[in-house]
């Protein structure tokens, strides 16, 4: 009896001492977020890789609206249907899933992990979210999803929010991606906010 005490004793100061982990902010019901991102395209014969950055806004079911500030002005969404993108107001670029169902996998990974919703990426990847200094990563390569992926795997880094996404491709070449200032609000003052800001484009 008394060595059961002791041990009970011993759980409860590492549970003081270590404290579990939070896990990542999940968005309920009716949310959306909203932050910014800068974005680093690594390609083969490049010595420095490409620099943009700008601002999104997740409107989960609905739409990722991705809208680059710099080196230019390009705005990028992505539905339930497909992606489209616009430079100064004028569509340059239409993809339909449809067409290339690998690219609708990766618009729900986006969807999933900005929104905090780790659990169907866990089950693709065959593995859980590793906690690291305070925070979480993944490897995310989807088993078996037969579809011609634009991605070989990608890398999450994870604190209450996505911190970090490397995309990496088949060839070589990968993007990291760093979100900041994420911001929970209603799904109808990200939308909202997303109009406003498309409104003040050059």
């Amino acid at each position: 009896m008394l060595r059961t005490i002791r041990l009970l004793i011993i759980i409860v100061m590492a549970a003081a001492i270590f404290p579990a982990q939070a896990a990542p902010v999940a968005l309920k019901e009716g949310e959306g977020l909203m932050g910014r991102f800068q974005q680093a395209r690594y390609l083969r014969g490049f010595d420095k890789p490409i620099l943009s950055e700008g601002a999104f806004y997740l409107l989960p079911k609905s739409a990722l609206i991705w809208q680059t500030e710099k080196p230019f002005f390009s705005r990028m969404v992505i539905d339930e249907t497909g992606l489209s993108q616009a430079l100064k107001g004028a569509e340059v670029t239409r993809l339909s899933f449809k067409q290339f169902p690998g690219f609708k996998l990766l618009r729900d990974t986006f969807e999933n992990s900005l929104g905090g919703n780790w659990a169907p990426l866990e089950e693709m990847a065959g593995a859980k979210l590793l906690p690291v200094d305070g925070g979480y990563t993944l490897r995310f390569a989807p088993k078996a999803s037969g579809l011609n992926l634009p991605f070989a795997y990608l890398n999450f880094e994870i604190d209450d929010f996505l911190k970090t996404v490397e995309i990496v491709k088949s060839n070589g070449d990968r993007d990291v991606i760093t979100f900041s200032d994420q911001r929970v609000a209603s799904a109808e003052d990200i939308n909202q906010a997303a109009q406003t800001n498309r409104e003040k484009q050059p």
